[in-house]
């Protein structure tokens, strides 16, 4: 037998020592590889942010978001598979008391394959927003379980409603997701700042919602069907801080009938989430020698307008206005007059003196070179308002935030395309912040209310699968609904889309803006709106930005009403438009808070790595401060 010489041991003892070595860092290496297509993701982003199917895993620790007392805030969820029987629960969040009936949502997909404008995108954008249980009739739905294809990410949004008496502090929690296999706890930690948001809006809304949605959406037909239904969307929307102003479900004059489906939500004791919430505005939608004494009669007379004429001459001659206004006056002069049109327009068609609330569209109110309301004309309007109590500008957004047409040249942007990118837009493929910034504008332009066409346009169709219209993508629809054949339970709800939670958002970004204001700081206010959205055509802005510029405004709030400001926190590694990972900025005058490698975003932000994502729609970036050459007259459509 040969003998191994010590020498060869040792050799052999060397290799073997190698081959671990190697088999380690090999592991190593491995560990930070992408994962196969069969591990499972589960991450967390803020609102502001749409998650694209398509949109790549973060590595993203807990959720940590702040709400006034009476608000709504909320985070993301998001696995990213493949993973099958995914299913979502999550539990009270304890503090220094406890906050019950955090709600979870799945985050339906919609399909676009044409955006809406030059700064749209295609792909499957998420949209509805179908319930776990619903907020009316407190009824399991369909949202669980849902599969994630291999390779792609499906969102489960997570909302909490502060109550009005939460105690401030740190509250926390925790969403567990589970899957075929796996498992997943999201911490969650809610700061509650010490001042109350109220229940209903301060910012006037008249939005559209129009006789015969509902009848084939639902299947619904007799009146008191259609208005038992009608009603459910009325404290839905008052729950997202709207008014639905358009009441028509074909009783006509039958006021008896109207106060009985609609008057809660009119007078705040509909059963609403948020306390006492009433309704803003209501068009007159009758005979106005019928509703205005009955309006006159139950306290309503405040909220109560004529909508006289929409975009004249489109709807209706100029020459119609001062009739049509001489009629709401006889009736009342509590009745006001609305107008969609600018003051340059009225006072040129001699009609100023009938109307009560002027609308321009929101592009004439700072317009992009090349127009004849080019630069702020919000100050044109003031001594008009001077002359009656009566008097308000409201402001609106219409397909001009998109381009009308829908034809738009890609390869080849003509000077009309570029004009319209930019703008404040509720289109399902418009990054989120886009979505949330109309009523920053609002209180940035100092207009009293917001008007919008409709709300259930797509409802004549299948708004689940295409809600394409007046080029644009959503325009008109903010609700889907919600049938039992689709979602499951036993009874027709509305379903919020994303944008309407947005829209939302924005509206309680506005109480911020409007409290501080009204603590006698209201130069800050209007600096950090301004520094945010600096003109109403630059609204693709750092989603960061804005959870900053919310810090800022709460840390504001406190000081001034003698409470302890938490810390900010200090820049960091921001997200881009709308909520897209890119380089960190800090906007509105305030800082952006980062800790421990992650991003919180003030009013509502995150405690995350600085990973990339798909974000909203990625490649917006198109130069919103490009105007139109020459004398560009642009006619506005409201049906955008």
């Amino acid at each position: 037998m040969a003998l191994r010489s010590p020498n060869a041991t040792l050799e052999g003892e060397h290799r073997s020592d190698l081959v671990k070595s190697l088999l380690a860092v090999l592991a190593a290496i491995a560990a930070f590889q992408p994962m196969a297509a069969s591990a499972v993701d589960v991450w967390v982003t803020h609102s502001t942010e749409k998650i694209k199917a398509s949109a790549t895993a973060r590595t993203t620790a807990a959720a940590k978001i702040s709400a006034a007392r009476n608000e709504f805030e909320a985070f993301q969820v998001v696995v990213t598979g493949s993973a099958s029987n995914v299913s979502a629960t999550v539990s009270d969040l304890t503090g220094p008391g406890k906050i019950t009936g955090v709600r979870l949502y799945r985050e339906a997909l919609m399909n676009v394959t044409t955006p809406s404008g030059l700064d749209g995108t295609t792909g499957q954008i998420p949209d509805g927003l179908v319930p776990d249980v619903d907020e009316i009739f407190g009824e399991h739905r369909n949202a669980f379980p849902f599969t994630v294809p291999a390779g792609e990410s499906r969102a489960v949004w997570v909302e909490v409603l502060v109550p009005p008496d939460a105690t401030p502090g740190d509250y926390s929690g925790t969403v567990n997701v589970t899957w075929d296999g796996g498992s997943k706890a999201v911490p969650v930690t809610l700061t509650v700042w010490p001042f109350t948001l109220p229940s209903t809006a301060s910012l006037k809304t008249a939005f559209g919602f129009t006789w015969g949605a509902l009848n084939v959406a639902d299947g619904v037909s007799s009146s008191d069907d259609v208005a038992a239904l009608r009603a459910i969307y009325d404290r839905f929307a008052l729950d997202h801080r709207l008014t639905l102003s358009h009441i028509d479900d074909g009783a006509g004059d039958d006021m008896t009938h109207f106060a009985s489906y609609y008057g809660p939500s009119i007078d705040g004791t509909a059963a609403t989430r948020l306390p006492g919430a009433k309704m803003t505005a209501v068009e007159a939608m009758g005979n106005l020698g019928t509703w205005s004494p009955f309006f006159a009669q139950k306290g309503w007379s405040d909220r109560l307008f004529q909508y006289t004429c929409d975009e004249p001459p489109l709807t209706c001659a100029w020459s119609d206005i001062p009739t049509r206004a001489a009629t709401a006056r006889a009736a009342s002069p509590a009745v006001r007059t609305l107008v969609t049109t600018t003051i340059a327009e009225a006072q040129s068609q001699g009609v100023l003196s009938s109307i009560d609330i002027l609308v321009p569209v929101i592009n004439y109110l700072d317009d992009k070179a090349g127009s004849e309301f080019t630069g702020e004309q919000r100050g044109n309007y003031d001594a008009w308002l001077a002359g009656s109590s009566k008097r308000e500008v409201w402001t609106y957004q219409s397909c001009m935030s998109h381009g009308c047409g829908g034809s738009v040249n890609f390869g080849n942007p003509s000077a009309s395309d570029y004009y319209y990118t930019g703008w404040p837009s509720y289109a399902i493929d418009a990054s989120a912040i886009r979505n949330r910034a109309m009523e920053w504008l609002s209180f940035r332009y100092r207009v009293s209310g917001e008007l919008y066409y409709e709300t259930v346009e797509a409802y004549r169709a299948d708004p689940w699968s295409n809600q394409w219209g007046f080029g644009g993508n959503g325009d008109g629809t903010l609700f889907y609904p919600g049938t039992t054949a689709r979602i499951g339970g036993s009874h027709d709800v509305p379903v919020a889309s994303i944008r309407l939670k947005m829209l939302r958002e924005g509206m309680e970004d506005y109480e911020y803006l409007k409290l501080l204001s009204d603590l006698g700081d209201e130069a800050d206010a209007r600096a950090i709106a301004a520094k945010l959205f600096p003109q109403a055509y630059q609204t693709e802005q750092s989603a960061d930005d804005l959870f900053a510029a919310r810090a800022q405004l709460a840390s504001l709030i406190v000081q001034r009403t003698g409470g302890a400001v938490p810390p900010v926190g200090t820049p960091g590694g921001g997200t881009g438009p709308g909520g897209t990972t890119g380089g960190g900025t800090t906007g509105g005058g305030t800082t952006g808070g980062t800790t421990d490698g992650g991003v919180t975003g003030g009013g509502a932000g995150l405690q995350q790595a600085g990973a990339s994502g798909c974000g909203s729609a990625g490649g917006f970036g198109i130069a919103a401060a490009l105007g139109l050459t020459g004398a560009l007259r642009l006619r506005r459509r409201r049906r955008g």
